[in-house]
């Protein structure tokens, strides 16, 4: 949701991947050094690991999708006309 939030912003295509990537990452890493504090939770660099790897997966699925799918600015849905007549 946050690649959609951005799609129209200034930014290159790139550069919205690329902040879409780290912000994941890093949300990742917060969580797991969150759970170094708790009793019943472990930290592991592996789930950081696995983290930025879905994260990449992401990234490169939503690249696929902006090519193929057309996004409408509407105030409310009234307002998005359908394409099929």
């Amino acid at each position: 949701m946050f690649a959609y939030a951005l799609h129209d912003s200034r930014l290159s295509e790139w550069q919205v991947f690329l902040l879409v990537f780290v912000c994941a990452v890093s949300y990742g890493m917060a969580i797991e050094l969150l759970q170094s504090r708790l009793p019943s939770r472990t930290f592991a660099v592996g789930d950081i690991g696995v983290n930025a790897t879905g994260a990449a997966v992401a990234v490169v699925c939503w690249r696929g999708l902006v090519r193929y799918v057309q996004f409408y600015q509407a105030a409310r849905p009234t307002d998005i006309e359908s394409p099929v007549s």
